[in-house]
């Protein structure tokens, strides 16, 4: 089955936001925030979240792509990365315009949302440098195209651009994306452990925190 490797664009976000879904729902952490909201208001948050991710992309070094089945003309995984940047004077002030703030919709476990972000936010800004480091936000296959290497597919440009540049890539890991990670060359600096019994799910879940290296991995010769 043949995949291509394009520029995401604003007319993905419907097909974008069924996959962040899909692929999420069993997710330990993620899986949680919105469990008991109805489908149609999780769908139309997801879709307002990639909306805005398009919108202020020239202010935020934000890189989308999307892997396409060739045959059925559908996105089977995407990718969001944060290239490094540096905002002139004038951008600057209009990010500071930018709404930041959440409205949750009904239904929502906020008090996990907020206790989970606030974490991943306080340790991104620690472990990153926006104007020198890449971050690969997001990587997401979709449930019915796992294990066809979609996820090696998606990280090759933003990899090779790291190596370019002699920059270091940061990225948070679910259980699901740790092994690519490792084979790529990224080493785990940190973690985020959260007991979630409080919050209606089984035991402690983890999200590494890793960075790699420029260079390393496979395919470097490392």
């Amino acid at each position: 089955m043949p995949f291509q490797v394009l520029p995401a664009q604003p007319s993905d976000i419907p097909e974008i936001a069924i996959i962040h879904h899909d692929a999420f729902a069993d997710d330990p952490i993620i899986g949680r925030l919105m469990c008991d909201v109805k489908p149609d208001l999780k769908n139309e948050y997801d879709k307002k979240y990639y909306e805005n991710t398009f919108a202020h992309m020239h202010l935020t070094g934000s890189v989308m792509h999307k892997a396409i089945d060739t045959e059925k003309g559908k996105i089977a995984a995407f990718a969001k990365w944060v290239y490094p940047y540096t905002l002139t004077p004038e951008q600057k002030a209009e990010k500071e315009k930018i709404d930041l703030s959440r409205s949750y919709p009904k239904g929502t476990n906020v008090e996990l949302y907020e206790n989970f972000f606030e974490q991943l936010d306080k340790k991104r800004k620690h472990y990153t440098d926006e104007e020198r480091d890449y971050f690969l936000h997001i990587l997401i296959v979709s449930p019915a195209y796992q294990r066809r290497g979609l996820g090696t597919m998606l990280i090759q440009e933003g990899l090779a651009a790291a190596d370019r540049d002699g920059a270091k890539i940061y990225v948070e890991a679910s259980s699901k994306g740790l092994n690519l990670y490792l084979r790529h060359g990224w080493k785990i600096v940190d973690d985020i452990k959260m007991d979630m019994t409080p919050y209606g799910g089984k035991g402690m879940a983890i999200e590494e925190l890793m960075i790699r290296q420029p260079g390393v991995g496979v395919g470097t010769g490392s």
